[in-house]
């Protein structure tokens, strides 16, 4: 019977889980209690991105084998998937606990902590595996990334370049690098190192995703944005949901004090102005690129279906705003009539709907899906609706028209506050 285990590790190895799986499984029959084929069940899970299933496993693999080190950390890596740093922090310090000189479980500890913005941390605990494995391929990255976030650059390109020394094939270190020249700004050497982790693993998600930014940051505005993204991100959870109130209030106090001065008022208007462009283009801007990249002889291919009518709905919903409003501010269409009101307010709501369609997933559905995407289908539906009215009953468009105010305001509050 080990033959099957045997050949079910090496299935695994191939990057086969489902070939393997079907081995662990046929293995489990005659010995449901095996620990070793359980712990290679774990893994073929969590190849396969199922990780609740995959800790139910392993923590059947521990309650025979509590002394095993390396199923702590296989149940510790699940839960740092599903993003619980605590539980995935207590199963690593109990793995170290039971083998304190496992380098792999210092790295994953300390990519652990740099999930929870404890950098300092992070780094001490990648030192430590490095002090037992100086050539540790995880310890490396996990090392790099935090002096990159420290903002220590000289000693984080060291250490990139010793562990590309090591090993110059690992798509891990070039996603790592990649990720870590982006968040500098360097974003045409962060692509050649995301497209050769491509070249290396052409399905590895992270290295895809870090392509699709670098190619997007070509484009100033969104590169601006990206650089605010990191530097939130690194404040910590609190700080980044707390950002959009703190960004409200701090532009309503500007414009106050603009006010108070007749000679500064003008200023109030730019203020405003500024925060209203700022809002606007965080809403929009990963579409808009996104539809850019739609011509791009690589990032046509990187993008989703959904990100790719995400990025065609969004600028053709602006473009109608952008030439509805025009009509109205610059035209005589619709002057002195029922429809002069409707005009206007069709082409701001146009505008509005960037926001519901640049959130909503492809292809459209209503069942099997969360919460978010039902209140995006709903807003894009009652801002359809409006404009409809506005079209064929302006007279009666104005009540439509304040009930899709209202549920947009609630909908950007929401999404502001529900974001990590």
């Amino acid at each position: 019977m080990d033959v099957i285990l045997d050949q079910a590790k090496l299935l695994l190895d191939q990057g086969r889980p489902k070939d393997a799986e079907v081995k662990i499984k046929q293995f489990l029959q005659q010995e449901p209690n095996n620990d070793y084929a359980l712990s290679l069940l774990a893994r073929c899970l969590y190849e396969r991105k199922q990780y609740d299933e995959g800790i139910k496993v392993i923590q059947d693999a521990i309650s025979f084998a509590p002394q095993q080190s390396f199923y702590f950390y296989l149940l510790a890596f699940g839960f740092y998937q599903k993003e619980n740093s605590f539980l995935a922090i207590d199963n690593l310090n109990k793995a170290i606990g039971l083998n304190p000189y496992h380098a792999e479980y210092y790295g994953l500890l300390s990519f652990v902590l740099l999930g929870d913005k404890n950098f300092k941390e992070a780094l001490a605990k990648a030192n430590e595996g490095l002090a037992i494995e100086a050539e540790n391929i995880t310890c490396l990255n996990a090392r790099a990334m935090a002096l990159n976030k420290l903002k220590k650059t000289d000693e984080a390109i060291a250490t990139m370049q010793h562990a590309l020394a090591q090993d110059p094939d690992s798509e891990f270190t070039h996603t790592t690098i990649g990720w870590n020249l982006l968040e500098r700004g360097r974003h045409n050497e962060a692509a050649e190192h995301f497209r050769e982790a491509l070249r290396i693993n052409p399905v590895l998600l992270n290295a895809q995703s870090g392509l699709k930014e670098a190619l997007k940051s070509k484009i100033p505005p969104y590169k601006w944005l990206l650089q605010y993204s990191f530097w939130v991100n690194n404040q910590g959870k609190k700080l980044k949901r707390a950002m959009p109130i703190i960004l409200y209030v701090a532009f309503r106090l500007l414009i106050l004090i603009f006010r108070q001065n007749s000679a500064t008022e003008s200023l109030a208007w730019i203020a405003g102005g500024v925060y209203l462009l700022f809002v606007i283009a965080s809403w929009t801007m990963n579409s808009i690129a996104n539809f850019f990249l739609l011509f791009h002889p690589d990032g046509k291919y990187a993008l989703s279906n959904t990100e790719k009518w995400s990025a065609i709905t969004v600028v053709t919903a602006m473009l109608s705003g952008f030439i509805v409003l025009s009509l109205s501010l610059f035209t005589s269409i619709g002057r002195g009539t029922d429809y002069e009101f409707a005009i206007l307010a069709a082409g701001l709501v146009c505008l509005s709907l960037a926001l519901p369609l640049g959130e909503m997933d492809y292809p459209i559905r209503f069942k099997k899906t969360n919460k978010r995407n039902l209140f995006s289908l709903t807003l894009a539906g009652l801002g359809l609706l409006s404009l409809l009215f506005a079209a064929f009953f302006p007279a009666q468009s104005l009540v439509v028209m304040v009930v899709y105010g209202i549920a947009f305001i609630l909908y950007n509050w929401s999404g502001a506050l529900r974001r990590k």
